[in-house]
Parts: structure tokens; sequence; C-alpha cells
């Protein structure tokens, strides 16, 4: 004997409703629920309180290997450009520390060198750095929020009081931790 057509389709329809609602609603995953989350945002607050701090060994070792290699290679370069200029008595360029007449500018591993230490190239660097970025910008006056996250790559959404748009802070997961991209993020491309 066959069954009514629209029986048959009320049992499958009751039966589906049933499952459905037994099954609880599918949410996208957000990337606020990403386990990697409390550390990005970690190691981006503690970059900018190193800045606060002028804690110039631990602003460089905040920073992406991509971020350290081109801060040291355009050091490099503005103090070798800067040796070659000297001329005794006259100043060089604000930003770059001058070479003593006739000594040759460090190379850079000895530039690389002094970032790590937090030496007097890289207080001199940070410095300018600091009078142009105040980090209270970030850490008191700006709203936080989790962009995109991947497996080694990160992005926080910084928006600045008043601000119409955030500005996005690219973050690196690079030997077993997370590192900030500034000049990923900030450098001209």
């Amino acid at each position: 004997m066959r069954s009514h057509p629209i029986r048959f389709l009320c049992r499958v329809a009751s039966a589906a409703f049933l499952v459905l609602s037994l099954c609880p609603p599918a949410r996208a995953a957000s990337p606020e629920d990403h386990p990697a989350v409390p550390a990005i945002l970690a190691s981006a607050e503690s970059l900018f309180q190193s800045m606060k701090g002028r804690d110039y060994p631990a602003i460089f070792a905040a920073l992406s290997a991509k971020s350290r290699e081109t801060i040291v290679a355009e050091t490099s370069s503005a103090l070798a450009a800067a040796a070659r200029q000297a001329t005794p008595g006259m100043p060089t360029a604000a930003d770059a520390p001058p070479a003593p007449a006739g000594d040759p500018a460090p190379g850079p591993e000895a530039v690389r060198r002094d970032f790590v230490a937090g030496g007097p190239i890289a207080r001199d660097y940070w410095d300018a750095f600091l009078r142009r970025f105040d980090p209270d910008a970030a850490l008191e006056h700006s709203r936080w929020e989790i962009g995109s996250v991947g497996k080694d790559r990160a992005e926080i959404l910084l928006t600045h009081h008043g601000a119409d748009h955030p500005a996005t802070l690219k973050m690196v997961r690079e030997d077993g931790g997370w590192k900030a991209g500034l000049v990923e993020t900030f450098w001209s491309r």
C-alpha cells in the first residue's frame, strides 16, 4: 500500500524539525575565540610598555625579524652616510649620532649588537622614534580589538579615541612567540 505524499512530507518535515531542534545553533568562529589571542595582545602591550619605559633592549626584542633587520640596515646606512659627510666641527643628521672624524661608521653587526644591548645607537634611534610616537596613545587612549588571526599572522585594531578608523598592528609568530611587525605595519611599501 502506497503512502499518501502529504503524510510522507509531514513525517519528513517533523523528523527534520526534531533533528534541527536538538542540534545547537551553528556559530561562526570569531577571532576573539582563537586560543592565541591572549598571547598576541600581551606581546603588543609589552612592546608599548617597553617603549613607555624606554627599555631599549626589550623594544628591539619585541619586534619581528623583518622589523629588526630593516631597522639595523636603515640605521647602518644612515650612520655610514653621516660618517661620509662628517666634517670636524659641523653637525650631522639630527637623528643619527655622528661618528668621530676619521672613524668609520659601525657596520650592520655592530649596529645589531648595539640595538640588542640598548647601547647609544639604540638609545638615539628609539628616543627619536618616541619623540614622534607616544606609546600612551596606544596603551591608554585607544580601543583594542583583535582582527584576523591565523597560524603565524594576526592583526590588532587600535582605534584612538576620536578616530574614525583603526590602525592595524600586524603581529607575526616567530620562534615560539608573537612579535610586533613595526616595519610591516608602518613603513611604506
